[in-house]
C-alpha cells in the first residue's frame, strides 16, 4: 500500500472507529471495493468518497486535508520503503528513525515501526527489533488488525529463528497463520510464506510430518500463484525433508523440480531483460502502446520474482520512457524506487540521476537539474562510461546555454573534448 495516500487515511480512520470493511462499505459499495480503495488499487468517485467520509465521521474537506503530504516526509518515506524492498536494511534505518521523530509527518507510526523492526532484525539488532515489533503488536491487538498482527508474528518468528529458538518460532508462525485466516481479504502470499517458514522450523525441531505438511501446502499455494522463486525453494525444502525422512525417491523428485524451476528462472530473466530492451526501443520509435504493455509486464514479473537489481534496471528504463511521454510523476516514482534496489555504485544509479535531471528541467527546477546532471556525470566517470559521461555533460552545457551562461557551457564542452581525446588515446584511437 502506498503511504501518505487517501487509501491509508481511510483505513486508519476505519480502524480507529472499530469498523470492518463490510461495515464501512454497507450501502455504499462492496467490501472488496473498500479493500481496493484502502490499498490504492481503486480510486473512489466523489459521491462514494463523500459517503465514506460521512460514515467515518469526517467531512470530505477534512478527509482530503488530512492526506496532504509533507514533501520532505514523502521523499524520506519513499526512499526508506524502496530500501526495505531492496533489502538495503542498514541504509533504511536512519531514514525510518527520522520519520518516527518527525513532527506532523502524517505517517502511520505502526507501519514505520513495523518497517524499522524488519530492518533491525536483518541487521542483527535483535533486542531493538523485538522492542519495535512488540509495540506494533500491542496496537494491532487493540485495533483487531489481523493483517498487521500476522505480519508482526511473521517477523517475531524470524527473530526467534535467528536466535535458534526454533520451537518458539513454530509457535509464533502458527499464531501468524491463525491471524492470517481472520483477514477480511485473504492474502495468499502472506499465508504461503508463513507455511514455508513453519515448514523450515518444523524441520529444525525434528517434526518431519508437520514439516512435510506445511511445505506441501506452501508449494501448492505457490503453484496457484505462479510464484516460481518461492515455489522452487518450497520444493527444495521438501527435497531436504524427504531426504531426512529416508524417502529418497520423493526427495529426488522434489529436488529435480527445484532444479527445473531455478534453471527456468535463469531463462525467464533473460527473456524479461530482452523484453525491457524491446520496450525501450519501441518507445524510441513511437510504438508507445506496445512499449507500455511490455514495460508493465516485465516489471510486474521481476517484482514477483524478487529480482531487485534486474527490477531496478527495468524501472530506470521505464522512468526514461515515462519522462519522454511527459508522465513526470511516474518517472520520478520509478526512479525513487529503483534507487533503493540498485547497488550504490551501479551505472544505473547514474542513469536514474540523469532521468531525474530531465524531469527537473521539464518542471523548470533548473538548479536541481544542474545538481543531478553533475551527480550523473560524476557517477558515469567513476564507472568509466565515457560515452554516457559525455552525453550527460552535453545536456548540462545546453542547460547553461539556455540560461545564457555561455562561458560555463563552453567550459564544459571543452572539458568533454579534452577528456574524450585522452580516453581515446589511452585506448589506442587517434582523433
Amino acid at each position: 500500500m502506498e503511504m501518505f495516500s487517501l487509501g491509508q487515511r481511510i483505513r486508519e480512520l476505519r480502524l480507529k472507529k472499530g469498523l470492518t470493511q463490510v461495515d464501512l462499505g454497507k450501502g455504499i459499495c462492496t467490501a472488496s471495493m473498500i479493500s481496493q480503495i484502502e490499498s490504492d488499487r481503486a480510486r473512489p468517485s466523489y459521491k462514494m468518497l463523500f459517503a465514506i467520509g460521512e460514515r467515518l465521521g469526517v467531512t470530505l474537506d477534512r478527509l482530503l486535508l488530512d492526506v496532504e503530504m509533507n514533501l520532505e516526509a514523502v521523499s524520506l518515506f519513499r526512499m526508506a520503503r524502496a530500501m526495505v524492498a531492496g533489502k538495503e536494511y542498514a541504509t533504511a534505518i536512519p531514514l525510518l528513525r527520522e520519520l518516527i521523530e518527525m513532527p506532523r509527518a502524517q505517517v502511520s507510526q505502526m507501519d514505520l515501526l513495523l518497517d524499522l523492526g524488519e530492518c533491525l532484525l536483518h541487521t542483527g539488532s535483535y533486542a531493538e527489533a523485538e522492542q519495535a515489533l512488540l509495540q506494533v503488536q500491542e496496537v494491532a491487538v487493540v485495533r483487531r488488525d489481523a493483517r498487521v498482527a500476522a505480519l508482526v508474528l511473521r517477523l517475531l518468528g524470524q527473530l526467534e529463528y535467528a536466535r535458534k529458538r526454533y520451537s518458539l518460532a513454530v509457535y509464533l508462525w502458527t499464531k501468524g497463520l491463525q491471524e492470517a485466516d481472520k483477514m477480511e481479504e485473504p492474502d495468499a502470499y502472506l499465508r504461503a510464506g508463513l507455511l514455508y517458514l513453519l515448514g523450515e522450523a518444523h524441520t529444525r525441531v525434528g517434526q518431519r510430518e508437520q514439516a512435510l505438511t506445511s511445505l506441501e501446502e506452501a508449494a501448492r499455494m505457490y503453484e496457484g500463484l505462479d510464484s516460481l522463486y518461492e515455489m522452487g525453494h518450497a520444493y527444495l525444502g521438501l527435497g531436504i525433508s524427504y531426504q531426512k525422512a529416508a524417502d529418497l525417491e520423493r526427495s529426488v523428485e522434489y529436488s529435480n523440480r527445484a532444479i527445473g524451476i531455478f534453471e527456468g528462472l535463469d531463462n525467464l530473466l533473460m527473456t524479461l531483460e530482452h523484453q525491457v530492451t524491446c520496450a525501450t526501443l519501441y518507445g524510441q520509435t513511437g510504438r508507445v502502446d506496445e512499449a507500455k504493455q511490455m514495460f508493465t509486464g516485465a516489471i510486474r514479473q521481476l517484482r514477483e520474482l524478487g529480482r531487485t537489481e534486474e527490477l531496478g534496471r527495468a524501472l530506470v528504463e521505464h522512468a526514461a520512457f515515462c519522462q519522454t511521454q511527459g508522465r513526470l510523476g511516474e518517472a520520478e516514482t520509478a526512479c525513487l524506487e529503483a534507487r533503493g534496489l540498485l547497488p550504490e555504485q551501479h551505472v544505473y544509479q547514474a542513469r536514474l540521476s540523469r532521468v531525474l535531471a530531465r524531469v527537473d528541467l521539464e518542471r523548470d527546477e533548473q538548479a536541481q537539474a544542474i545538481r543531478r546532471y553533475q551527480a550523473a556525470a560524476d557517477a558515469f566517470a567513476q564507472a568509466e562510461e565515457v560515452g554516457e559521461w559525455g552525453d550527460t555533460l552535453h545536456e548540462l552545457s545546453l542547460l547553461y546555454a539556455r540560461q545564457n551562461e555561455y562561458a560555463e557551457a563552453l567550459r564544459i564542452l571543452d572539458h568533454v573534448r579534452t577528456e574524450t581525446q585522452v580516453a581515446m588515446e589511452q585506448r589506442g584511437v587517434a582523433l
